[in-house]
């Protein structure tokens, strides 16, 4: 099975986001990427056997990091790829300590993934044909990260569908609270 980790947006922010792409499409060509597949890759871990999908899930369990979000308010092109993306001037600490957790989590287990940099984008057109393309789009698009998915890749005759093999949520910050709160080591 083609598997992945990702974030997926609410159902708006994927609203909003194809909306952009849809704009941005009449200028660079290319095919949009649908609606409910819009989504930030955390960990793309290629073909993985099905055996090792239920210890992947398993170590998931033991992955912790609390809640975030972030603003999606610029456009970006890869040439090389021809994927035009969009992205933050800055993501959150939490996301990259996710995507840390999430490499971290595996090396214990069978896989063997080849790690890469992680580069947080979120991909809105294949095959774009405007190499300039690096600009701020209107209003900032907000999104509230709060679970992150382990996701199938599934070729079909329809096309790609993702099918969702697990879920699990990040942890709540305390109301009020953007601080981390340390736990009491009982020493005075």
């Amino acid at each position: 099975m083609r598997v992945f980790f990702a974030l997926v947006p609410s159902q708006s922010v994927q609203n909003q986001l194809a909306s952009q792409a849809r704009v941005v499409q009449k200028q660079c060509g290319g095919r949009v990427i649908p609606e409910k597949q819009i989504h930030l890759t955390l960990l793309f871990l290629g073909n993985v056997a099905a055996a090792h999908i239920k210890i992947l899930k398993q170590v998931m369990d033991n992955v912790a990091v609390r809640e975030f979000a972030f603003d999606l308010n610029q456009l970006g092109y890869w040439k090389r790829n021809q994927i035009l993306y969009a992205h933050a001037p800055s993501f959150p600490d939490e996301l990259f300590l996710l995507a840390e957790s999430l490499w971290n989590a595996i090396l214990d287990t069978p896989l063997k993934i080849k790690k890469y940099t992680f580069t947080p984008h979120v991909t809105l057109i294949r095959k774009a044909n405007q190499p300039d393309i690096n600009y701020p789009f209107g209003m900032p698009i907000h999104w509230s990260a709060k679970h992150w998915l382990l996701m199938q890749s599934k070729q079909t005759e329809h096309g790609v569908e993702y099918i969702l093999l697990g879920k699990w949520n990040l942890r709540k910050r305390p109301s009020g609270s953007h601080l981390e709160i340390a736990e009491p080591t009982g020493k005075a």
